[in-house]
């Protein structure tokens, strides 16, 4: 008796079509963040710390998020998914473009922007906590 032997696809083409997945999955990720927060490219390339260029070679696929940018868009979803629980989602993007005297008068993007989100998890956690009252 005579098997057919099941063809396989060459390694390379495997590796290609993970990072294919990989592209896709970041640029599906990238845009969806972006409009779930109703940002524009220019505000939501601020709040990474990148060009609105960069924000569209993400989404179009033509390039994906790397280094300090991902960890930027990983903190950035960490944030976003934390704040939804306090506030409705559709005012987020405008949130964090308003000045908030709970953050000594800063826009929150001005202190993502200066390395100091620690302040927007310490403001959460008093938030979820009730110290705020």
């Amino acid at each position: 008796m005579v098997t057919a032997l099941k063809k396989t696809r060459p390694a390379k083409k495997v590796v290609a079509d993970g990072a294919q997945a990989q592209t896709i999955a970041a640029t599906s990720a990238v845009a969806a963040l972006r409009v779930m927060l109703g940002m524009p490219r220019t505000r939501f390339a601020r709040l990474v710390g990148r060009t609105e260029r960069a924000v569209v070679d993400w989404e179009t696929g033509k390039s994906r998020p790397q280094g300090l940018s991902q960890q930027r868009i990983h903190e950035l979803q960490r944030l976003t998914q934390a704040l939804k629980r306090l506030f409705d989602s559709k005012t987020l993007g405008a949130w964090f473009d308003a000045p908030n005297k709970a953050l000594g008068g800063f826009k929150p993007v001005e202190l993502i922007e200066r390395g100091e989100s620690d302040r927007l998890w310490h403001m959460i956690f008093e938030l979820q906590s009730g110290a705020h009252v």
